[in-house]
Parts: structure tokens; sequence; C-alpha cells
């Protein structure tokens, strides 16, 4: 029998950095995937995702995404490659929305810069852009895309060459507690861990069955379209942007590879079966996208049906849900040496690094010092 001081089940965004977090600790580390990350069958998907500090979710994220736009610059020089593009973040909406309630929420709380941009303002910088009457924009110098495949496949080989055991394409379906250790039967053996973190994303819920955590699996979709007048939504130009209907965002057209547009907030969502077939992206998603996009971007596509001939490919992901969209941090209620990070809603990739720190540390320490207490998961959900 193996046996581990730690394993990590699932490495795709928390478990490939959690994986890398342990072994630099000293730890002897083991790490499990159903699949092979990257993939396509988690909330991963997407080649890119935002970056950003001004959270309009709630003021307590912005110590984490600061704490993680430093170690995103470390782990860049640590691969050798760039992960964080730094191209501002464009923000759309009425002063009283969400999205700039909530931006101007965490910037005040946390004094944070970010700049106000009238509606000719935007127009006049960002000419790409049709906002509709009584619009604002918050524009985040701070904020702007990640590599996915590089972060994921960079802190996996980083842990390896740090001597973790890196198990792609071997599932684990559960694992029981023995004397204060812990047991998993995987496709390699039973192996046994002094600490096991659980990072499974959308699998993480029935590997916790035994808490009935409020987890939903929703299937989102991801369209690529080909603009129709490229010289407007090229990277020197055109920024990551959202805008607050739907919370409706896109990235520029990153070399060559099509102007990347998804709806975070769509009305439409679909509950998936982790386990089962996931549907591919198709028409009936990329309809919704290409009316919005005709709507506040008329120069990326052409009008129903015509818009759905520049969609160049479409992908799929799945968000896994809490109530209250917040993440879940924390140790297992009944088991000391059992951590949990999961429920991360569409919009946890940003702040891996820092969930993989605060994980290492409640693993080795039973303490972390980064503020993850409104995490925790005895909390109230609430949607």
């Amino acid at each position: 029998m193996q046996t581990f001081d730690a394993v990590v089940l699932g490495l795709g965004t928390m478990g490939s950095f959690t994986c890398l977090e342990l072994a630099a600790r000293g730890l002897r580390v083991a790490g499990f995937d159903a699949f092979s990350p990257p993939h396509a069958k988690g909330s991963h998907s997407g080649d890119t995702r935002v970056f950003r500090v001004a959270y309009a979710e709630h003021p307590d994220y912005v110590p984490l995404a600061q704490r993680a736009g430093k170690l995103w610059e470390h782990y860049a020089k640590e691969f050798g490659k760039p992960l964080l593009t730094l191209s501002g973040m464009l923000n759309i909406g009425r002063p009283g929305s969400d999205l700039i309630a909530g931006i101007h929420r965490s910037a005040l709380a946390h004094h944070l810069t970010v700049e106000e941009l009238s509606l000719d303002e935007i127009h006049r910088r960002y000419p790409a852009f049709a906002p509709p009457e009584g619009s604002v924009g918050i524009f985040e110098h701070t904020a702007g895309w990640l590599d996915v495949p590089a972060s994921i496949e960079g802190a996996l080989k980083a842990a390896g060459a740090r001597g973790a055991s890196i198990f792609p394409d071997s599932p684990v379906a559960g694992w029981t507690a023995r004397g204060g250790r812990i047991l998993l039967e995987t496709p390699r053996g039973t192996i046994e861990t002094a600490g096991l973190v659980i990072t499974a994303g959308a699998r993480a819920g029935a590997l916790l069955d035994d808490l009935q955590l409020p987890l939903t699996i929703r299937r989102k979709t991801l369209t690529w379209i080909d603009p129709r007048q490229p010289e407007k939504f090229s990277p020197d130009v055109f920024p990551v942007f959202a805008i607050a209907d739907d919370f409706f965002y896109g990235f520029p057209d990153i070399a060559g590879q099509g102007v990347k547009l998804a709806i975070h907030w769509e009305k439409k969502n679909i509950s998936a079966d982790p386990f089962g077939y996931v549907p591919p992206a198709g028409e009936d998603d990329f309809t919704p996208v290409i009316r919005m996009a005709n709507r506040y971007l008329p120069g990326l596509t052409d009008p129903l049906p015509e818009g759905l001939l520049r969609v160049r490919r479409g992908a799929t992901c799945l968000y896994t849900m809490t109530p209250d969209e917040h993440f879940i941090l924390d140790r297992h209620p009944e088991f000391e040496n059992v951590w949990i990070a999961a429920g991360f809603s569409g919009h946890g990739f940003k702040f891996a690094p820092t969930i993989a720190e605060a994980l290492a540390q409640l693993c080795t320490q039973g303490k972390t010092d980064l503020p993850v207490e409104f995490l925790r998961i005895g909390r109230r959900f609430q949607a």
C-alpha cells in the first residue's frame, strides 16, 4: 500500500496549485484526477479566464485577489511563461446595477483606484462598444486575463518537479477515514494518507455526499466569434469587458483566435451530470450571445441568422454553484484531516494560487493567515 502525507482529489483549477503548494512545503503528495487536466470536463475549459481585483461580488474577495495577483506574477517567473496579461477591464452598466454598485463598494472598502467613464468617454475611447443610454463605465487597470492551460500545466509540472506524484485519468470513487488516516480506492490500488484535500470541482458533491452540500452543477457555454471589423477588437484597443445585463463578458481577439464571449448570469441554466454526457455548445447556445453582441458590439458580427456563420468555435464548462455563489473553503466538520475547496460558482479561477496557499497552510498548520473566514462551510447559504 502506498502512503502519502497528503492526497489531492481533483487536479484542475484549485488542485493543481494545491499539489504544488504542498510539495513545496516538503510533503509527500499525490494528486488524482478523473481526466487529464487541463480538460473540458470541469470549470476551467476555454483557454482564458478574467482576472479582476475591484470585485463586484463582495469586498471580502479583494484581499484574496490582490494576493493572487502577486502569486500569478511569481508563478509566471517560475514557469517561464506569462500567465496574467493586464489589459485592463471595462465594466459597463447603470449606476445602480449590481455590477457597478458592487465595484464601487469594493473600491471604497479597500481604497482601490478605478477610473470612472461617462457614456461619451466610453464611445470615444472604446468605439467597439455601444452601451445603452444611462450607462456608465468603470475601467480597472489592474484587471486582465489568465492563460488557463499554461497555468494548470505549469503548476502540475512544477509540482512533479518537487516530488509530487501526479495521476491523471485516475478516478477515485470515494474515501474512508480510519484511525486518523484516510484510505482511498484508486485505479492504482489502495492509497493511505495522513491528509486529504478535495478540490474535485463538479465531482466534489459526490465525494462529499455525507455532507449534502448545497451544490448545483450547471452547464455553461463559451463562444468565439471571427470579428467582422478586426481592427476594433485587437488587444491593444479592446479590453476585457463585462456588461451588467446578465453579466455579458468577453475578451479581445487574442492571437487571432476570435473574440471570446459568454453570459455569466444567463437565464437558461442547464443542470448537468458531471459523470454523464455533457452536450457540446451549439446553435441554441450561440444565438443569445450573438444577440448580445449585436446589441453592445455592433462591429463584431452580423445579425442573425448570418451571425452564426462567424462563430469560430464553442466550448462548455461546468459551474459548481452554491446558493449564494460564494466559495466553500473549510475543514470537513467530522474529520480534522480532510479539507474542502468547492462551489466556485464560475468565478474562482483567478483565485487559484491564493486558495491553494490557504489549503496548504490549513493542512500543515491547521490555520491560515489569509482572510477566508467568510467562506466557511457553516455559514447560512442564502441566494
